[in-house]
């Protein structure tokens, strides 16, 4: 087993003990109903997983706090297991942490295109004290000129940079790059894992990412935006795991949203020994990496793969809470929340 029993041991029970606090579709059933967001912030101090980080952070009154400090409880939960963790764990879990420090980059550069600066949030200094940049100053950032300031000497400066010379750049723009450039840089990182499990249960998890990314990206691009094949593969994450190249060109000279998920049925995610999903199943990111993660788990049990499966819920989890707060915010019916939050 990766890394040997005794490795892994610990680390997996741990794991299994947060993993079982997970909030339960009764949960977002009883918050849906909430009509303020005084109620749904209290409903959270009961449960064992948030209760902590709200005690920590004191009082807390308004919608961006509360999003702030659910956000803070995944930093908190990242920060356990990675104390928690030996020497080969603790490689793998960089890989997740890269990617925390790029969505925060992303989340205070739409506030700083925006004039405002972001809700701080302290994740105990653990976020500060291994981020590659001054989480201060990013999150205070309120131009891009700001923001790149304060990420200056790090990797990222240079990719912004160039972003910001480039006319007509937006939001998504940025976002895109920033994206693309966290898989590159992952993807070339997972092939120098010496342990030769590890690097599997890694590129099975990351690849099956990268792919289902590229493919929802080209989904949502031929059925929402009529946009052409050129503009798809500017945005598109040039690495391929299951996906062949003959495949995704295929995917990409579809005509209609229609044929393209006709042709998806058609790889290896739907066929063969080793496909995910069932030919009736719904084309859903969520799906794809919530079945994938149990058929490691079931594989590795005694892995790092059973940690990655409980960070990707968690943030599941406070991606269906945001919605959550965000539709009691603007006085969505319930149902119309529970919708939103079953179908993510």
């Amino acid at each position: 087993m990766a890394g040997g029993l005794l490795e892994y041991s610990g680390l997996v029970t741990k794991t299994k003990a947060m993993r079982a606090r997970l909030l339960e579709a009764d949960d977002y059933a009883v918050v849906s109903e909430y009509e303020s967001v005084t109620d749904f912030i209290a409903f959270l101090r009961e449960q064992p997983a948030y209760a902590p980080v709200f005690e920590r952070h004191g009082e807390v009154a308004h919608r961006g706090q509360a999003e702030a400090v659910i956000r803070d409880s995944l930093y908190m939960d990242y920060c356990k297991l990675y104390r928690f963790s030996g020497v080969q764990p603790r490689s793998a879990l960089q890989f997740v942490f890269s990617r925390y420090q790029v969505n925060v980059i992303k989340n205070c550069l739409q506030s700083a295109m925006e004039g405002n600066g972001r809700e701080l949030t302290l994740s105990g200094g653990f976020f500060e004290r291994h981020a590659d940049f001054d989480l201060r100053a990013v999150m205070a950032a309120c131009s891009v000129q700001e923001l790149i300031r304060a990420v200056a000497g790090t990797e990222y400066e240079a990719l912004l940079r160039e972003l910001e010379t480039e006319t007509g750049q937006n939001y998504t723009d940025y976002a895109f790059a920033l994206d693309i450039y966290y898989y590159k840089k992952i993807w070339k990182e997972i092939a120098k894992v010496s342990d030769k499990e590890t690097r599997q249960i890694l590129e099975q998890i990351f690849g099956t990412e990268i792919d289902w990314q590229n493919l929802m990206w080209m989904y949502r691009a031929k059925r929402f935006y009529s946009m052409g094949e050129a503009d798809m593969k500017k945005h598109r994450i040039p690495v391929s795991y299951r996906l062949k190249p003959a495949e995704t060109n295929r995917l990409l000279e579809t005509e209609s949203a229609e044929q393209f998920v006709e042709f998806v049925r058609q790889t290896a995610y739907f066929r063969g020994k080793q496909a995910v999903l069932e030919p009736e199943d719904e084309l859903t990111w969520e799906r794809v990496m919530i079945k994938t993660y149990e058929k490691i788990c079931k594989k590795h049990p005694m892995s790092v793969a059973p940690v990655l499966r409980y960070l990707y819920e968690k943030e599941h989890e406070i991606d269906r809470l945001t919605t959550a707060l965000e539709g009691i915010r603007y006085h969505i019916p319930p149902y119309e929340i529970r919708n939103l939050i079953f179908a993510m």
